[in-house]
């Protein structure tokens, strides 16, 4: 059956409601459409998978004299993946995983890695992100903070328009924050600065995230910018309102 790309310009298929070459079309992965009109995800696979999977051909080959249809299974000898899925869960617990990261696999059945991030759609990511943040809202005041602590502020030139975000890191109890900065006039929704702030935690081991979901203030910095104890005269929303003074 022959396969085709989907169109620059027809609807993502992952359900994001934008244009395919506005989202999907950046990441490592294909969108493809069969003759009978489903669409399904093409990824690429390792060196390493590529010799697995011929072998697995030639062994049924060998077994049955012809070539495996698609209907036949790659690895026939492999649990169920109820089964499989739940070794894989209790292996995470024994380890020590993030329980937040355990429970967003067992919600989406994926686990979300800098190795795998860009074979994903924002939909999936945007799923995973959700499982997690609501582990932890749930679970938040039960459990004490688990350092490193990374936090994500806010700033902006009014209450509406984001154009700075500062990630934090704090390694230990009052230890001194380690801070990243992006600046951009479309920063909230660059892919950059969200993978940029992920390798950021991930270089620091940071176990749990508090965040901002509103400006803090105005992104220039107090002291550089414009004078300490004085409103900042770029921004005139925050004059005489609290947060102008960024703590960043």
């Amino acid at each position: 059956m022959a396969h085709r790309k989907v169109s620059r310009n027809a609807p993502c298929p992952c359900g994001s409601g934008k244009k395919y070459k506005q989202c999907c079309i950046r990441k490592e992965f294909e969108w493809q459409e069969d003759d009978d009109g489903n669409i399904f995800k093409s990824m690429p696979i390792s060196d390493e998978m590529k010799v697995i999977l011929d072998e697995q051909r030639q062994a049924f080959i060998a077994k049955h004299g012809r070539e495996p249809d698609p209907d036949d299974l790659v690895f026939p000898n492999m649990p169920h993946f109820e089964h499989m899925e739940h070794q894989m869960i209790e292996a995470m617990k024994e380890a020590g995983i993030d329980p937040a990261i355990i429970y967003a696999t067992e919600k989406t059945g994926r686990i979300v890695s800098e190795e795998n991030v860009e074979l994903l759609s924002d939909i999936e990511l945007e799923e995973w992100e959700e499982a997690i943040e609501e582990y932890r809202a749930e679970h938040s005041s039960q459990e004490p903070p688990q350092y490193p602590i990374g936090t994500v502020a806010l700033y902006g030139p009014d209450d509406k328009t984001t154009t700075k975000i500062v990630a934090g890191v704090i390694l230990e109890d009052d230890a001194e924050v380690i801070i990243e900065r992006w600046v951009g006039t479309d920063v909230t929704e660059s892919p950059r600065v969200q993978q940029g702030i992920k390798e950021f935690f991930a270089k620091h081991g940071v176990k749990s995230v508090a965040s901002a979901d509103q400006n803090m203030g105005c992104p220039h910095e107090e002291g550089e910018d414009f004078p300490v104890g004085e409103d900042c005269p770029f921004c005139p929303y925050w004059k005489g309102k609290q947060g102008s003074n960024s703590p960043f």
